[in-house]
Formats: structure tokens, C-alpha cells, sequence
């Protein structure tokens, strides 16, 4: 399923050794634009072992139907970190707890310690009233502070600049990969912190706002060595696609395949 429908790379892949623990390979954006970019999709990613969902970073009003469509119709993710509680990273976790509930699937939650009170007071009224449980039986909630194991793997996570302080928060795999989540610049965490090669996804629209890094943010912030590794989404429309092409930054499209460092 995921062979016919994701844009992959046209690069020969290296060959892989065998790995006692499995350990993420590629990036799959299901959907990579702002809150009011409908066509781009809600802003979510899925980490894959050998095209196999590992982890999905938030879940939108769209993620699970693009979820669906690529990885086939049953599926569900069985694992979601989540950045922070806008509505578009966010909105479709009752979706996907009524299709778990009643499919009887379990699906673990990761969610920053910061956020937890907030988001179950979002879910409160959220149910199934003829399986006499709550949401929490379906949702394992699993929470994390400055890192947690994930299938046998430590990841890290960090507040970012999105704004209120402590309200969001990026990903961290080690050697593999950042997810910034929604945030302002952020270089003393990727200068300092994110320092073996990995390839960077990081916020950006061409024109910066206050919740949102701008590309003359970007480029006035970062270093060529932190440049040269980035890989920008949750934008806005062609316009920006076109700034960041001139300004020489990658961008991610949706459904295009990434392969990880």
C-alpha cells in the first residue's frame, strides 16, 4: 500500500544490517500545512521501520483519514507523541479513540507532563457510553518529561517557543532525527543538543509571526551547518514553497518519504 502511494526518493537506499532493535529509517508527512492550509493537510508525521508505522507525531482533524489511505483501511496508529493542543495537532484524537475503542485496539499516548491536565480536560466528554469505560481505557497515557524509551529506543523531548512557556514541545531521536513541533527559533537546542547529523523537520512559513518561525528567522538564526539540514513544513500555500526554493531550504511535501540520517 504505502509502495503505491507516498513519493519516494530517487536515491539508492543503503544496504541495512541487521539490527536487534529495529530503528527508524524514514519519515512519512502525512500532511504538512498551517491550521488554515485545508489542501496541505494538517501538520503530522509518521516515523517508519522499513515502511512499517513506528510513531505518529500529532493526530489533526485530517491525520487518520491520510493515515488510512496510506497504510490501508483498518489500519490505526498504535502510538502518538503529541507537540502541543491546537486544535489542528490535536483534533482528531477522538476520532481515532472511537475507532480504537470499538475496534478494541490499544493506543499508546506520549504527552509532555506540561500537557496532560489540559488536554484530559479537552477529552473529558469524550466516550462510548455502551462500553461503560472511559477514554483512558483505550488511550494508555504515558507521561514524559525530558525523555522517554519508545520500543526499546530513548527519545528526547524539549520545550520549544510557541507561545505560552511549557506549552509545546519537540522530538528528539539521537542520530536519526528533530521534530521541532510548532515554535520560534530555536538554536541553543540545535546547536547544542542536535549534534550527530540528524536531519532537522523544523516550523516555517516565509513571512514569521509570533507563534511561528519565519525563513528570515531561519536564516538570520542559524548557522549554514544547521541550514543544510533542514527539512521545513507546516506552511502555508505554493507562495512559501516558492521562497524556500529560492532561498535554497528543503521542504517536505505531503506524502513525500524521507529517508532519516
Amino acid at each position: 500500500m504505502l509502495d503505491s502511494i507516498v513519493a519516494r526518493p530517487t536515491q539508492e537506499q543503503p544496504h541495512r544490517t541487521h539490527r536487534q532493535v529495529p530503528v527508524p529509517d524514514c519519515a512519512l508527512f502525512l500532511g504538512v500545512g498551517a491550521a488554515s492550509a485545508a489542501e496541505l493537510g494538517n501538520a503530522a508525521c509518521v516515523i517508519c521501520c522499513e515502511d512499517t508505522p513506528w510513531l505518529l507525531i500529532d493526530c489533526g482533524h485530517d491525520t487518520l483519514a491520510r493515515f488510512k489511505r496510506t497504510f490501508g483501511s483498518q489500519s490505526l496508529p498504535q502510538a502518538v507523541f503529541i507537540t502541543h493542543l491546537h486544535y489542528d495537532h490535536v483534533g482528531g484524537l477522538e476520532q481515532l479513540y472511537f475507532k480504537a475503542a470499538l475496534g478494541r485496539q490499544k493506543v499508546r499516548l506520549y504527552v509532555p507532563v506540561q500537557l496532560i491536565q489540559p488536554l484530559c480536560a479537552m477529552l473529558a466528554y469524550t466516550g462510548l457510553a455502551e462500553l461503560r469505560e472511559d477514554i483512558w481505557h483505550t488511550f494508555e497515557l504515558h507521561p514524559i518529561g525530558e525523555h522517554f524509551f519508545h520500543q526499546q529506543l530513548r527519545l528526547n523531548c524539549y520545550p520549544v517557543r510557541h507561545q505560552a512557556p511549557g506549552s509545546a514541545f519537540s522530538l528528539h531521536l539521537p542520530g536519526r532525527f528533530f521534530y521541532s513541533g510548532d515554535t520560534r527559533p530555536i538554536p541553543e537546542l540545535l546547536i547544542h543538543q542536535v549534534t550527530q547529523g540528524e536531519i532537522i523537520f523544523h516550523d516555517c512559513v516565509a513571512s514569521g509571526n509570533p507563534s511561528h518561525a519565519g525563513l528570515d528567522d531561519l536564516l538570520r538564526e542559524y548557522p549554514p551547518a544547521i541550514l543544510n539540514r533542514l527539512c521545513v513544513y507546516h506552511y502555508h500555500s505554493q507562495e512559501d514553497v516558492q521562497a524556500f526554493d529560492d532561498a535554497g531550504i528543503r521542504y517536505a511535501k505531503p506524502q513525500q518519504l524521507i529517508p532519516l540520517c
